[in-house]
């Protein structure tokens, strides 16, 4: 029950997550409100994982934990950007505060949630490792097997292409100090994009750590 909660609470943030970079389709009033959500999920994942948190300095660090650590951190980070950001620029969920709209906190928020979606991309990839691999001895020397691969392929080729039109790599540099949207692009087409780049780097993430658990292997076996 408690792994089905947990399972729960993470596809909530992925969804609001991705709902979310689409400022130009919500409106700023949706926009902040589901950000609160966001913000609140995000507690709960947090409470929900606080083991994790106790075990940082307890563990021996291999090449896969210190990777795992650090997407984790960085997130943890970017989330927390996010956050403060948010409430700095809020013209309506924390509009009481009465804190003035600055570049600053206009900056952060934009970088903050750039980096924070592929951070959180690659977060989820590092926990699809076990539940892939069960899913490719099933279809394994099937045609559906070669279907699969064929759609990720496809799937994460159109999600790199998404990543580098849209300019989502300019917000993580800071390139512009706007964000720009296009009011003209389908909303259907856009969430689709946001959805492909999600995967792209959820199976980078994927890939890294399958790299990682072949190379270790080797390693234990020269040793």
């Amino acid at each position: 029950m408690n792994k089905i909660f947990k399972r729960t609470v993470d596809t909530i943030i992925i969804i609001l997550f991705i709902v979310l970079m689409g400022y130009h389709i919500t409106g700023n009033k949706i926009h902040e409100v589901l950000g609160v959500i966001t913000f609140i999920f995000f507690i709960i994942h947090n409470l929900l994982n606080i083991r994790w948190y106790k075990s940082i300095f307890r563990v021996k660090y291999n090449l896969y934990r210190i990777f795992q650590t650090s997407i984790n951190l960085l997130l943890l980070v970017s989330f927390c950007g996010m956050i403060i950001s948010g409430v700095m620029i809020s013209s309506f969920a924390f509009d009481f505060l009465n804190i003035p709209s600055t570049m600053f906190g206009r900056s952060l928020h934009m970088i903050s949630t750039s980096w924070g979606f592929i951070f959180m991309s690659i977060h989820v990839g590092l926990h699809l490792h076990g539940i892939l691999i069960k899913l490719n001895k099933k279809i394994k020397n099937s045609t559906f097997e070669y279907i699969y691969y064929l759609n990720i392929f496809l799937f994460s080729i159109f999600g790199l292409y998404t990543f580098m039109t849209s300019g989502l790599w300019k917000d993580m540099l800071l390139v512009t100090k706007f964000k720009f949207f296009d009011y003209d692009q389908n909303f259907c087409i856009f969430y689709l994009g946001q959805i492909s780049i999600f995967v792209f780097f959820s199976f980078l993430g994927y890939l890294v750590l399958y790299f990682i658990k072949k190379l270790r292997k080797v390693i234990v076996k020269k040793v």
